[in-house]
């Protein structure tokens, strides 16, 4: 029999070609597989950087934003490190604040950077993305906080006159608020008796009760609760009587009056009486209430607030009110956006615009 014989290569030279190519492809996959790498942990740190970043540059304007909205002169807010709140929200301390610039006369804006802990160089280190040549990457983050009146807020319903407001302005306060509708410093820190009763007295220049109507004596409508959801550029009714409002709400709310500074919407004037009685609102006053009478023996007596006499000068049994002294107040809560050339009376919302 004749025996064929096998052509081609022998089998050991093709097993050794073989695992050549199998390197080959190996050595090609682990470069690939580098790359993933490289996206899903450097990609992923650095969104997880600009989170934090971000944070840090929001932190850092509504800190300078808020402290313009007081009175503070901005440069000076603006170079305070106490505002710096950048390495406050990074996991490691160390990202730097970038630029914080002054776009309008009520706004700032800042920008955030990556840097390494220990350095000021705005640059954020990569780990596997370093194979393929790339040592570091620079991630920045803005934003822009802004300031003002707010056209509108949920506050305490009662509303006070623009002209008893005036009355706790200084002479310069009172001239560059008639002039630029805004005002330096704090009004008069002298404890203040707002009246809302039958014999209010009047501030000199003021109305007759205030300009409270008969029958009102400056309580609003409530909305929910105890509180007032009010747009200045509307009108708002009116609620009858010389007492606080009566939803269980109201009782609850008491004990947070002395808390912090109440918003307080300030009328123009009105029409109407008792439950018809309409206020045009003008803007927003903020008020710190130390004191409160509203019914009875329903009293909160701060011995700095002035008594309440009536017109003998004895003291008046039938005396509502709220005492305290006007602030300048900034709210960082969800409010109207502040309408251009609306004046401002103190009571401020600060925001991110940007």
């Amino acid at each position: 029999m004749r025996r064929i014989k096998k052509l081609g290569q022998p089998a050991n030279d093709l097993a050794a070609k073989e695992r050549g190519a199998a390197a080959v492809l190996v050595a090609f996959s682990m470069v690939v597989l580098l790359g993933f790498a490289a996206l899903a942990v450097d990609v992923g740190a650095m969104y997880a950087e600009k989170a934090q970043l971000q944070n840090g540059a929001d932190a850092t304007a509504l800190a300078i934003a808020g402290e313009c909205a007081k009175g503070v002169s901005c440069p000076a807010a603006m170079s305070d490190p106490n505002n710096r709140l950048a390495g406050a929200n990074a996991n490691d301390d160390s990202s730097g604040t970038f630029s914080v610039t002054q776009p309008t006369t009520s706004s700032v804006r800042v920008e955030t950077n990556a840097q390494a802990a220990g350095s000021t160089d705005d640059s954020f280190a990569l780990y596997f993305a370093r194979i393929l040549g790339h040592e570091s990457s620079v991630i920045h983050a803005t934003a822009v906080a802004s300031w003002g009146p707010p056209s509108g807020a949920t506050t305490l319903p009662w509303t006070v006159s623009e002209c008893v407001f005036r009355h706790f302005l200084s002479p310069s306060q009172l001239a560059s608020l008639d002039d630029t509708g805004n005002f330096e410093g704090n009004p008069s820190t002298d404890r203040v008796l707002l009246r809302y009763d039958k014999t209010t007295p009047a501030y000199p220049g003021c109305e007759t009760q205030n300009g409270y109507r008969p029958g009102g004596f400056g309580w609003l409508e409530t909305d929910t609760g105890c509180s007032a959801d009010i747009d200045i550029s509307s009108t708002v009714d009116g609620q009858p009587g010389n007492h606080y409002p009566n939803d269980k709400a109201c009782e609850d709310l008491k004990d947070d009056l002395l808390n912090e500074p109440q918003l307080i919407p300030l009328f123009r004037s009105n029409t109407g009486n008792g439950d018809n009685t309409v206020y045009t609102l003008i803007g927003f006053a903020a008020f710190q209430v130390t004191a409160y009478k509203f019914s009875g023996s329903d009293e909160h007596v701060d011995p700095l607030v002035p008594k309440c006499l009536d017109d003998k000068g004895k003291a008046d049994p039938n005396c509502r009110y709220l005492g305290g002294y006007f602030v300048k107040f900034v709210s960082l809560e969800e409010a109207g956006v502040p309408t251009p050339g609306q004046p401002d009376f103190g009571g401020s919302v600060v925001y991110l615009s940007d």
